[in-house]
């Protein structure tokens, strides 16, 4: 299974504020540093959460990500009667998040545009997740956790395990979109009216390997030029011979 099972050593971070839902999430021991943060973003807004300490599955980061339907789960059984909302612990709140829960559905996510050939895509995600306390959400979180525990090559992440769950839920469960401004949109990107944004702890990876990537198409593309200027012919074309 890819899926953790049980708490780490470290102790849950809890805070019982006032507010009429709990936002949840979960930390391995090397993001605890981030879920403190979290924390204490949260705390001077006086919002309520409990912040699940769990063990590091073996695996990158993508294993880590499939916890996530089992973490809402166990927040289900300890709060049952409120609303709850997972977050990222690299997520921060910028103001009142309480209007998210005018939103329909027993579970809604992001939805995001995906450039495609051919046109666009809708990608659910689920760096913030709202889920309701209902039975439906409970069947959909166990059918999530279900997809995120068969083992199946290449892991991806737990958002292609929530598009598998909703293809063989259609018609069963009630999903709906977020509004924008609580998807957790990225900081840099983030406009005033976003009350949740997202500061990613593996932007400065993804940045390296994209530069990475720009420094070798743009040597070729000058290699490309230098060669046909030269010799008149295509760099490629004349290596194929």
């Amino acid at each position: 299974m890819n899926a953790s099972d049980g708490s780490s050593n470290a102790r849950d971070i809890v805070f019982a504020g006032k507010t009429p839902f709990i936002v949840t999430g979960f930390f391995t021991p090397d993001y605890f540093t981030l879920a403190d943060a979290l924390s204490n973003n949260l705390m001077t807004q006086g919002i309520a959460h409990h912040l699940y300490a769990r063990t590091k599955s073996a695996g990158q980061w993508g294993h880590q990500t499939l916890q996530k339907p089992s973490v809402l789960q166990d927040a289900r059984r300890d709060y049952p009667d409120q609303p709850l909302i997972l977050m990222d612990v690299d997520c921060r709140v910028r103001g009142d998040i309480s209007a998210m829960l005018h939103s329909v559905g027993d579970i809604a996510v992001p939805m995001g545009r995906k450039p495609m050939k051919n046109g666009t895509a809708l990608k659910p995600g689920t760096r913030v997740v709202l889920v309701r306390p209902t039975a439906q959400t409970d069947a959909f979180l166990a059918l999530w956790d279900e997809k995120c525990r068969l083992d199946i090559k290449p892991v991806e992440n737990d958002e292609i395990r929530l598009q598998m769950a909703m293809e063989d839920s259609a018609g069963r469960f009630a999903i709906a979109t977020l509004p924008t401004p609580y998807t957790g949109m990225e900081i840099r990107k983030a406009t005033d009216a976003d009350m949740i944004v997202h500061d990613s702890a593996r932007d400065e990876a993804r940045f390296l390997g994209t530069f990475r990537k720009d420094l070798k198409h743009g040597f070729r593309r000058l290699r490309n030029v230098l060669h046909r200027s030269l010799t008149g012919r295509d760099y490629k074309s004349q290596n194929r011979h």
